[in-house]
């Protein structure tokens, strides 16, 4: 019996991880299909409010995704550093080291606590628009997306900052400054930037891309009314998630620790661009120096500025939430997969719309389709 147990694991950690992408990707598309009777009337009449209703009932999905991974798989969230800067109410450009291609689906369990899941954003890779389900409604709550071309990227930039201030909504928004995922490709390629920038060769992050950090935070002062830089640091004690194909294989990672640093938008030399990209390279620095200490000594602490008696009531509050986003999806689950068993009429317009959405996000953009009604 023996022999077989670790072949049993293996068979439950691929279950779990299967369950998990899958439950995700459902409630993603059937959320966005079944309830446009919330959100299209808005984009269709123009109301200012549409946007509002569609980033709601993103977050609340997002929150989904966090009560997933916190309270049904028990993923350990650690939260350390000054968050008690952070507020659901400023305008924010998050920064953050990028370990793997799914940091940013784990740091939704800060915005959870600390942040606004309605008013947070991503720069994500452009391929990311068309998966189905999620890449809609990325697309359509307007997530920034980058093709890794200056000449396209910039525009992008400039139009989604742009978007953001017509609809009167301060962003939070997570940038990935090294522009991809830390491994061995990547690896090689910052060590190249390295040598030849005559520059420190770093083991623990990757070079950051200097171009795109400063035109997101000028666009940000221009049109957000940038007020706050968010410095995040992501680390993992035991294992790590690398990748969407780990993901389905159940490699969940047990624990994932947060560093945070805020910088009010006065400590930062926005108005001098080589002084900007100085102060960038020294927060990557800093970032080398402390994951180097971190992974060698695998130390850290839960002191985040709140007292024992607030973070209680933090953790409280954010659990409520998360099984309310878990209950609310759990039932439109049922709702969707009841109606398609025994009803021939929803199957055929459940399935004609998701065809058709495909053919728009392919061919329009729920990005531009919205902000164009």
């Amino acid at each position: 019996m023996e022999q077989w147990t670790p072949t049993l694991r293996k068979c439950r950690r691929w279950m779990g991880g299967i369950l998990f992408v899958s439950t995700l990707w459902f409630t993603s598309q059937s959320g966005f299909i079944l309830l446009s009777v919330l959100y299209l009337p808005g984009f269709l009449f123009g109301l200012p409010s549409a946007q509002w209703i569609f980033d709601t009932l993103t977050s609340f999905w997002f929150a989904f995704a966090v009560g997933i991974y916190e309270l049904i798989y028990g993923v350990k969230i650690v939260i350390q550093g000054d968050v008690r800067k952070l507020s659901k109410n400023r305008c924010s450009l998050i920064i953050m080291n990028h370990r793997t291609r799914l940091d940013w689906l784990l740091y939704f369990s800060v915005q959870a606590r600390y942040g606004s899941l309605r008013r947070f954003k991503i720069a994500l890779k452009d391929e990311i628009r068309h998966v189905p389900g999620a890449g809609w409604a990325m697309q359509a709550t307007q997530f920034l997306f980058l093709k890794r071309k200056w000449q396209i990227d910039k525009n992008r930039v400039d139009i989604t900052l742009k978007k953001f201030k017509q609809n009167s909504l301060p962003p939070q928004l997570l940038f990935f400054p090294e522009g991809t995922d830390f491994r061995g490709m990547s690896r090689q390629k910052s060590r190249d930037y390295a040598k030849k920038n005559e520059l420190e060769d770093y083991e623990y992050v990757l070079h950051p891309r200097t171009l795109g950090f400063t035109s997101v935070v000028n666009n940000m002062k221009e049109y957000n009314n940038l007020d706050q830089i968010v410095d995040a640091t992501v680390s993992y004690p035991r294992t790590m998630l690398q990748n969407e194909t780990e993901l389905v294989t159940g490699k969940i990672p047990r624990e994932v620790v947060f560093t945070i640093h805020c910088y009010d938008l006065d400590q930062v030399p926005t108005e001098n661009e080589p002084k900007l990209i100085r102060w960038l390279e020294d927060r990557w620095q800093e970032k080398e120096e402390f994951l180097r200490c971190f992974y060698e000594n695998k130390e850290y602490s839960d002191s985040n500025g709140y007292t024992k008696e607030q973070n209680i009531e933090i953790e409280r509050d954010t659990k409520l939430y998360l099984v309310g986003a878990i209950l609310f999806w759990a039932l439109l689950i049922v709702f969707t997969l009841y109606y398609l068993m025994f009803s021939y009429g929803f199957r055929m317009v459940y399935g004609t719309t998701f065809m058709m959405c495909i053919l728009l996000s392919t061919c329009v953009g729920f990005d531009t389709l919205f902000s164009n009604i």
